[in-house]
């Protein structure tokens, strides 16, 4: 599980070390998940393993009160029934109306016919109605309190409405329970999964995002590549003599479609331009790198620089991802960490560029459900190259982020 202390994504015009640091600490992260919102995640995921846990211990229970309680006949028949009743459990979360549904049919139809014990199978059933009280829609739910009062006496309810037998209020009282669980209950558990719905569409945009302004990036670094190639060839082609008109066509290919492709991607990209002065801006390199250290030292946070191996120039759109990481990754520890140290470590390999940031902060240690947008942002740069990435909490304190890119 990821730290509370997740990195955050600066914001698009943020694209040179120049700019002050404070404007980048300003961007969304993940404050908007309430803590209410991740302590109800974590019970949840708790609740799915007690499920996966208490299904099995009840089949036990219940083949026990088989072989040693009296009253039960005919066992083997017991055993089965009671036995799957108790293993369907296991599924509730998963299928409420089944569960709950399946509970009461079965043991409404072998009633007749077979004796069960009342301990684990009770619990069984409270379990299942609960289930179908609570995570289920408003009209299943309806079919469930009309189906539980009619499997428990409900045709004694009809011949005798002034003195209903046993079943029969005790079916009610079952119903009108699960009328109040779900008032109780449900609500919350309804408003928790729409929360985890949005969360899970505020990942996605946030993915898409963090593309837009890769692309807006990366639009300067190729530029600059397809303009060097369209300068040469068309210097190239007017070099040439009369006698070499294939090489001319060829280079005059060269520079027409060049500049065509720099005419479309100029179109694309300044549908994704948030400010057109962005396109005035240098991008930051590794270079960039002692800057934006310096500039956080300055806001708030000391940080130290170690860099090892031989420096030397990498593919512009490592050197653009490997700076926006280390930026994004002290920016949250600035915000989360007041008080702390911070470390970045620039390691030079013959085939990788290895980052680690890390920090001795007291943050880390508090978990959240899902993850912050700049870490989504994070990945997407470092799969877009095809690297790796590791996030989380350090021990005893702290938190690192250790990215490997590929230098070549």
């Amino acid at each position: 599980m990821l730290s509370s202390r997740e990195a955050t994504t600066g914001p698009a015009g943020v694209s040179s070390p120049d700019v002050a640091i404070l404007g980048v600490i300003q961007s969304a992260d993940d404050t908007r998940w309430r803590p209410a919102y991740r302590s109800a995640m974590r019970q949840r995921r708790t609740a799915e393993w007690v499920d996966l846990v208490l299904a099995p211990l009840l089949v036990v229970w219940v083949e026990l009160e088989v072989l040693l309680v009296g009253g039960v006949s005919p066992r083997p028949w017991a055993a089965l029934v009671g036995g799957l009743l108790c293993a369907g459990l296991a599924f509730r979360r998963r299928h409420p109306a089944i569960v709950g549904f399946g509970t009461q049919l079965t043991l409404t139809a072998v009633e007749p016919v077979v004796h069960l014990p009342a301990g684990a199978v009770t619990v069984a059933w409270f379990c299942a109605l609960y289930a179908l009280a609570v995570w289920t829609g408003p009209r299943t739910f309806a079919a469930g309190l009309i189906f539980v009062v009619a499997a428990n006496g409900g045709l004694d309810m009809l011949q005798h409405p002034t003195d209903p037998g046993i079943g029969a209020q005790f079916g009610v009282v079952a119903a009108g329970v699960m009328a109040l669980v779900r008032v109780a209950v449900g609500g919350r558990d309804r408003q928790l999964r729409l929360a985890e719905r949005e969360r899970d569409v505020a990942a996605r945009e946030a993915v898409v995002e963090e593309r837009e302004r890769i692309a807006r990036e990366l639009h300067d670094v190729i530029a600059h590549h397809v303009s060097t190639m369209v300068v040469q060839a068309g210097a190239e082609r007017r070099m040439l003599g009369d006698d070499q008109a294939e090489t001319r066509d060829v280079l005059g290919t060269i520079e027409r479609v060049g500049r065509g492709a720099l005419t479309e991607m100029r179109r694309m990209v300044a549908m994704l331009r948030q400010d057109p002065s962005q396109d005035l801006v240098p991008q930051p390199t590794l270079g960039d790198v002692a800057e934006l250290v310096r500039q956080i030292h300055e806001a708030g946070l000391p940080v130290r620089l170690l860099v090892s191996g031989e420096p030397r120039d990498l593919p512009e759109g490592i050197e653009l991802s490997a700076y926006r990481i280390v930026q994004e990754a002290l920016t949250n520890a600035l915000k989360h960490a007041p008080g702390a140290q911070a470390t970045v470590e620039v390691h030079y390999r013959p085939d990788e560029l290895e980052l680690v940031v890390r920090d001795d902060g007291r943050g880390g240690s508090i978990p959240v459900a899902g993850g912050g947008h700049g870490l989504v942002g994070m990945r997407e740069r470092v799969t877009m190259y095809g690297g790796t990435m590791e996030a989380g909490p350090q021990q005893p304190v702290g938190f690192a982020i250790q990215v490997r890119l590929p230098a070549r």
